[in-house]
């Protein structure tokens, strides 16, 4: 059984997420219920954009070349696209429709000249709400791990539920690394899949669903987080958990769900921000893409834990900065990692979701423009407001929020321990269209709550990774071997070996001498950026690499 760390007796939240990434060319997978109109019934597709000048945007179903709509969306004309109640078979799926390869499922959404825009998925039932924001292209890659919360509520709606599509003709997909025990369903057999390795072959458009139901079996809890899935060209995922709950006396529960990024565009800082939880119920979640990757809390030194690739570790939110909305908790790892945030909409663990977060980076973008109808959960108003992320180097006066009611007031930022480059807010009470500008980074995150539904999302730029190569010349093999940056130019270079700087290693291209993990962190101006961890042995080494941006610590 696949090693998990858990730091805390207390666990994962509610509330539903929404990454906004803007794009061109965005990807919805279907996901899976376990019970129809449990989790999620009424449903709608936000598309917004700050292009003044009206664009149009094509929306396909599945493998179908011809658009089932096309909308005409501007600044000031956002849309909001109606979908059928529950269990509809496009973006949810019947019991039938999972385990199985669709044609059917599944949306794409394209503006043929190429503007740019957003797309927010939000749903709702009598007492569970949700939120998934598509990252655009940057959610396009071949290697991924299924994340998502620990489901550990009893309750007979709960499960977790992993949703893939195919960008083109004969994609091999591959899921693997999961507990052996976990049983996935296969149509009407809640237990019809039960083999140690999945492999799948899509055409574009097609898509395939995994569902695993918490009271099918032990390992079901959270078995799947963790495990890998890669391709041969490039998919789309999404996944999260309709329904998961936090304390396993309770069935108290909710949705959360969110769309990933492909593990060449993670990192490894990351600043989280308090909702409206308990530390039961507000946490991070960090997911190993690499064995032996520490990490630490708060500036630390000493890791808080130390995992390897696939598994996780919950930090307890008691190391946040403060027990109130907009305290925050910086987490960073010696390797790149998935991060995850389990928040709430209000108090209650019945409010509880899911976020993925970004890593913060000087490059992150300086406007948010603009998250449509904030309140607005698929035709039913919410209360909260939105969590922001900024640059110390912004002066407060130059972070403008702006609803339908005009400019609103900033409250004081609250610093984020152990780095001098980050400070948080938390501004409420807002409604209608929300735009930040400013003159610096921001990340930006919004929830809000109804009744018994929670719901948030996270917008952050997922875009400002940069291809930068690390190509092999030589003999391919150690030694004789060299790596080399190739599609870029920076002021300064530094080679690392296991993590230790390798000193006087400061040019372009480096000669490895010895087997170990390999990378180079450049420097741009104020930015630094560290390449995703090589691994270089007596005969090979893992080429065509990507660089990450960062802020430097």
């Amino acid at each position: 059984m696949k090693f998990k760390y858990i730091l805390s007796c207390l666990f994962i939240l509610f509330i539903t997420s929404t990454y906004s990434q803007l794009s061109d060319l965005h990807y919805l997978p279907p996901l899976k219920q376990n019970r129809n109109n449990q989790a999620i019934q009424q449903q709608a597709i936000y598309l917004s954009t700050p292009n003044s000048t009206a664009f149009n945007v094509h929306v396909y179903q599945g493998t179908n070349t011809t658009p089932i709509t096309t909308f005409s969306l501007s600044k000031t004309t956002p849309i909001t696209y109606t979908l059928g109640n529950g269990d509809n078979n496009i973006t949810l799926v019947t019991n039938t429709n999972t385990g199985v390869i669709l044609s059917n499922s599944g949306l794409k959404f394209e503006a043929p000249s190429g503007e740019k825009f957003y797309v927010n998925y939000r749903g709702r039932s009598n007492s569970q709400a949700t939120s998934l924001t598509s990252k655009g292209r940057p959610a396009l890659g071949q290697n991924f791990r299924w994340g998502g919360p620990p489901i550990r509520a009893n309750h007979n709606t709960m499960s977790s539920s992993l949703g893939i599509m195919a960008t083109e003709n004969n994609t091999v997909v591959d899921i693997f690394g999961y507990d052996t025990n976990c049983e996935f369903r296969l149509q009407s057999d809640a237990d019809g899949i039960t083999a140690n390795t999945i492999q799948i072959t899509l055409s574009a458009g097609e898509s395939f669903v995994l569902e695993a139901i918490k009271n099918q079996a032990t390992a079901n809890i959270d078995g799947w987080l963790g495990a890998t899935i890669t391709s041969n060209k490039d998919i789309a995922i999404s996944n999260g958990a309709l329904n998961f709950g936090v304390r396993s006396t309770s069935a108290s529960r909710d949705a959360g769900i969110d769309q990933p990024v492909p593990t060449n565009s993670i990192g490894r800082e990351y600043v989280f921000v308090r909702g409206n939880g308990n530390n039961e119920n507000e946490f991070p979640l960090i997911i190993g893409t690499h064995d032996n990757t520490d990490v630490f809390i708060n500036g630390s030194t000493t890791p808080i834990a130390t995992i390897n690739n696939g598994e996780y570790v919950e930090i307890p939110g008691s190391h946040y900065s403060g027990t109130s909305r907009g305290h925050n908790m910086l987490v960073t790892t010696s390797k790149d990692s998935y991060a995850y945030q389990v928040t709430s909409g209000a108090s209650g663990i019945h409010t509880v979701g899911l976020n993925f977060i970004a890593p913060v980076n000087c490059l992150l973008p300086d406007t948010m423009d603009h998250i449509t109808d904030i309140r607005d959960i698929a035709g039913i108003n919410a209360t909260g407001g939105i969590s922001l992320i900024a640059s110390t180097s912004t002066p407060n006066a130059n972070i403008i929020v702006t609803d339908n009611t005009g400019v609103v007031t900033l409250p004081n930022p609250i610093p984020v321990t152990g780095t001098a480059d980050w400070k948080t807010f938390f501004i409420s009470g807002l409604n209608g269209n929300v735009t930040i500008e400013s003159t610096g980074p921001i990340a930006v995150g919004f929830l809000g709550f109804n009744g018994a539904r929670g719901i948030s999302g996270y917008f952050s730029g997922f875009d400002t990774v940069r291809d930068v190569n690390l190509e092999i010349t030589g003999k391919n093999c150690l030694p004789g071997s060299e790596i080399t940056i190739i599609g870029g130019e920076f002021d300064n270079y530094q080679w690392y070996i296991n993590g230790t700087e390798i000193i006087g290693a400061n040019s372009k291209t480096y000669i490895p001498i010895k087997p170990g993990d390999y990378y180079v962190e450049v420097t741009k101006g104020s930015c630094s950026y560290p390449s995703n961890i090589i691994h270089a042995n007596i005969c090979t080494i893992i080429t065509n690499r990507r660089i990450t941006y960062r802020v430097k610590q």
